[in-house]
């Protein structure tokens, strides 16, 4: 094997390297984008059925593993920007609500 066709072999490797990691990357944060609006869903949806309130989502967290794996989402209620609500969802069980808090109206 001659030098030219060694170097097309080592660069047609790198690039099936770089787009392998490129796909991987692409789908592990489709992924989570769908994981998160499920557990938002899920949020909204119970609170709505609760407390029969409108909430707007406003932060999502994704906690790791040996945390639980939970999800937190937060947000305040759509006519009360001062009434904040807190809910614990949990993705190993079907996004089903582990906790959640929403605060009194003032």
């Amino acid at each position: 094997m001659d030098q030219s066709k060694k170097k097309r072999v080592i660069i047609l490797i790198i690039l099936a390297i770089i787009f392998l990691a490129i796909g991987c990357t692409t789908s592990f944060i489709h992924d989570r984008n769908i994981t998160k609006e499920r557990a938002a869903e899920a949020a909204i949806q119970h609170i709505k059925t609760r407390e029969n309130i409108d909430v707007i989502v406003t932060k999502i967290d994704m906690k790791p593993a040996f945390q639980g794996g939970f999800i937190e989402v937060r947000g305040y209620a759509e006519n009360d920007k001062k009434r904040k609500f807190y809910v614990t969802v949990s993705k190993k069980q079907n996004y089903s609500i582990m906790g959640w808090n929403l605060d009194d109206p003032q």
